[in-house]
């Protein structure tokens, strides 16, 4: 029994320490590559070349250092001349009738293996079923050159925020394909939107965090200011669907009133608050608040979080494809998320409740949760950086050199 209550404190301490690992979603930029990516709405398209300026170089001789970036103002005075390159050597439209784009800006992107030259345009017509595509650029002095077509965007397909998965490979001997879009679907769509809003929650550790600090006293009644084991199942299992009830009910009214553009809230004051959240509900394990439980805590921060979900779909740029249906399909995955996350950990700690340890789990798992939130909130807020691991290796006297055992 000892060695399952310890087992149990180290879980119960060692849960807020948890990290999240940093995804990155880039394409393998290399040489001898050109690159075409392409977001697909209902109405239109937008399309962005990118070059290697030292391929751009070669083939215009502009004078430029190939080893760096050039400066906006050389792009300038010979856009004209590099658009005309560009626009005689890439075509997209349903094969008979190549589509008209137009011109938008032109950017840069660092890569590891040099930089690149963006060029963005637009296509005004609704993209075909079958979208042929014909991107050229540097062929005629390469032909071991290929040129690379990514799908960014295509809500019917289910692709958000896409840079690494690439759809059509062109050759100088196959300069001109076509790009399938007969298998998308709306549902295709709305499930991935589903599967986007399970995988936010899971890899938000400030979202988890805030549930976990309401889900720890979820198993417990409150009796003359102090924490005592819930006697019944169903007691605790109601009090545990009323709080993630009124955090759903919370999140949904501002995820909606931001998406569709009604409210805006700058993000910094989101995440700032969503950091404090995990603070105040940690500290009303701590200290009970009079007059509050946990279902306004879960209501009233709720909403922040509801604007933190909101950041993610504008961050996918889904435009009015669909709107509702993309607010729906994120919103039922957040719960399906959060769901799963409320199964795996309530019926352990209604488990453990009556166990002499759970009581000094559950606060020494409290003051974890108040340590890192304020981190975040000083972090969030006025830009305060925490060494935490070097902090941790000097505490506990660790080499940097010293050899793992």
């Amino acid at each position: 029994m000892k060695r399952i209550q310890l087992a149990f404190l180290a879980a119960m301490v060692a849960l807020p320490l948890a990290s999240t690992p940093t995804l990155a979603s880039s394409a393998a930029h290399a040489p001898r590559q050109a690159y075409m990516f392409l977001k697909l709405y209902s109405d239109s398209s937008l399309v962005r070349l990118e070059l290697f300026i030292p391929d751009v170089e070669r083939a215009l001789a502009l004078g430029w250092d190939v080893k760096g970036r050039p400066t906006r103002e050389q792009v300038q005075a010979s856009l004209a001349k590099i658009r005309a390159y560009a626009e005689a050597h890439f075509a997209v439209g349903d094969g008979a009738r190549p589509a008209t784009p137009s011109y938008r800006a032109f950017d840069f992107r660092g890569t590891e293996t040099g930089e690149y030259l963006l060029l963005e345009y637009v296509v005004r017509t609704p993209p075909p079923e079958r979208l042929s595509i014909t991107l050229t650029p540097f062929f005629e002095f390469d032909d071991t050159h290929r040129n690379l077509i990514v799908v960014e965007h295509n809500w019917k397909t289910g692709t958000f925020d896409n840079e690494s998965n690439v759809s059509l490979i062109l050759s100088p001997q196959e300069p001109t394909q076509v790009l399938d879009l007969t298998t998308s679907s709306v549902w295709r769509g709305f499930l991935a939107l589903v599967r986007l809003g399970v995988w936010h929650i899971w890899i938000g550790i400030d979202h988890i965090l805030f549930l976990f600090a309401l889900v720890l006293p979820s198993v417990l009644t409150r009796e003359r200011g102090r924490w005592k084991p819930a006697d019944r199942f169903g007691s605790a299992f109601i009090k545990i669907l009323t709080i993630i009830t009124c955090f759903t009910v919370a999140h949904t009214i501002t995820l909606s009133l931001a998406a569709l553009g009604i409210v805006h809230v700058p993000s910094r004051l989101v995440e700032s608050v969503i950091a404090l959240s995990i603070a105040i509900a940690a500290l009303h394990n701590l200290k009970p608040m009079a007059r509050v439980n946990e279902a306004a805590i879960a209501f009233v921060f709720g909403l922040f979080h509801g604007f933190g979900f909101a950041s993610v779909l504008g961050d996918l740029g889904l435009g009015t494809d669909h709107l509702v249906l993309s607010l729906l399909g994120f919103n039922v995955g957040v719960e399906i998320g959060q769901v799963a996350i409320i199964s795996a950990i309530f019926p352990v700690l209604f488990l453990v409740r009556r166990l002499r340890v759970y009581d000094f789990a559950f606060r020494a798992a409290s003051v974890g949760l108040i340590a890192i939130a304020m981190l975040w909130v000083a972090e969030r807020s006025i830009g305060f950086n925490v060494p935490v691991v070097p902090l941790v290796k000097s505490v506990f006297g660790i080499r940097a050199d010293s050899a793992a055992v």
